[in-house]
C-alpha cells in the first residue's frame, strides 16, 4: 500500500473548507518532519521553501500554520497510526519512548507557581513510565528521569521528543543507556 492510499483512508475531521486534500497535508507534515523540521510553523516554512514538492502531494499552494494546527487538533490519532502501520508494517512501537513536557492545568493561578512536569511515555502501552517535576530547564529534569529508569531502561529503545530535547548532553545520556535518538 502506498502512503497516499493509506492516508486517504483516514476520515477527514474538517467539516468544510477542504481546500487541501487531507492525505497531502499529512504527507507534507511527515516529509517535513523527516527533513528535521520540528514544528508546525516549520512545516509551513518548509512548504514555502520547497514549492516543487507541493504538486506531488496534491497541494496547489503551501498551507498556513493555522490550517495545519486545526487539522492535527481534530485528527483521530488512532486512525493515523493505523494508516502509517499499513505503510510501515515493520514499525515496532514497543521500541519507542516519547519524552514531553507539560504544564499542569490549573497551576499558576493566584499566588501559586505554575507546575511543570516532564514525562517518559511508552507508546505501545499508552502509559507514562516515569514523571518528574521540572524546577529549571526541562532537559535537566529529563536527565534525572533517565537516571531513575536504570541502565536497562533504554536498551534498544528509540527516544523521541520535540526539539527541546535534542541537547547533546541528553542525547549522549540516551545512547549511554543503550537507546537511540534522532540526533545520536
Amino acid at each position: 500500500m502506498t502512503l497516499r492510499e493509506a492516508l486517504s483512508q483516514i476520515p477527514d475531521p474538517r467539516a468544510r473548507n477542504r481546500q487541501y486534500p487531507l492525505w497531502g497535508l499529512l504527507a507534507l507534515i511527515l516529509v517535513a518532519f523527516l527533513s528535521r523540521v520540528d514544528s508546525l510553523r516549520g512545516v509551513e516554512r518548509f512548504a514555502r521553501a520547497n514549492p516543487h514538492l507541493l504538486p506531488h502531494l496534491g497541494l496547489r499552494k503551501p498551507p498556513g500554520h493555522t490550517i495545519l494546527t486545526l487539522l492535527l487538533h481534530r485528527l483521530d490519532p488512532e486512525k493515523l497510526q493505523e494508516a502509517l502501520l499499513q505503510v510501515f508494517p515493520g514499525a515496532d512501537l514497543g521500541e519507542v519512548l516519547v519524552v514531553d513536557g507539560k504544564h499542569l492545568r490549573g497551576s499558576g493561578k493566584g499566588k501559586s507557581p505554575q507546575v511543570r512536569l516532564v514525562e517518559v511515555l511508552a507508546l505501545h502501552l499508552l502509559t507514562t513510565l516515569a514523571q518528574a517535576k521540572a524546577e529549571g530547564r526541562e532537559d535537566q529534569a529529563l536527565l534525572e528521569l533517565l537516571d531513575r529508569l536504570g541502565a536497562e531502561g533504554l536498551k534498544g529503545k528509540v527516544v523521541v521528543g520535540d526539539a527541546g530535547y535534542l541537547y547533546p548532553e541528553l542525547a549522549g545520556k540516551v545512547v549511554q543507556k543503550g537507546g537511540r535518538t534522532s540526533s545520536s
